[in-house]
């Protein structure tokens, strides 16, 4: 099984200008729920999906 670097993901996403704020709002989640993503927890199948597919499309 492969290991997602959601700290990574995240950060570029910010550096893409997307905010914490606005990754929640797209994930339907709350800001705290982001930080605990970028701070080592996994998210959801379904949310970590739906991250990785915002992150492609900044790419």
């Amino acid at each position: 099984m492969v290991k997602i670097d959601w700290f990574l993901i995240i950060s570029d996403l910010k550096k893409a200008g997307i905010s914490g704020r606005e990754i929640a709002r797209r994930l339907n989640v709350s800001v705290s729920t982001v930080v605990m993503w970028k701070n080592g927890s996994s998210p959801s199948y379904e949310k970590g999906v739906m991250l990785m597919k915002m992150w492609e499309s900044t790419r």
